[in-house]
C-alpha cells in the first residue's frame, strides 16, 4: 500500500519540522542568560549634581561628578 505522494511529502516536512524544534529547544535549554553588560547602575545623582565629565577606557568608564554653578550675564541694551 503506497501513500499518494501529496501525504508522503507532508509527512517528511513535519517530520523535518518537528526534529528541528527539538533540536533547537535542547540547544537553547543548556545556554545561560548573561546580563548584558553595563546594565548594572552603580552610581546615582543625588539632587543638584551633575556630570561634568566622562572618561572611558576599554575596561572601565569614569564620570567626574559635581556641581555646576550657572553664571548668567545680564547683558544691557545700549541705546547709543
Amino acid at each position: 500500500m503506497f501513500m499518494h505522494p501529496g501525504v508522503l511529502l507532508i509527512v517528511c516536512l513535519l517530520a523535518l519540522y518537528l526534529w528541528a524544534m527539538l533540536m533547537f529547544w535542547h540547544c537553547r535549554r543548556g545556554h545561560k542568560r548573561e546580563e548584558p553588560l553595563g546594565a548594572e547602575v552603580r552610581f546615582a545623582l543625588r539632587e543638584g549634581q551633575t556630570i561634568l565629565g566622562v572618561m572611558e577606557t576599554t575596561e572601565i568608564t569614569c564620570f567626574c561628578l559635581g556641581k555646576m554653578e550657572e553664571h548668567v550675564h545680564e547683558e544691557e541694551d545700549t541705546v547709543p
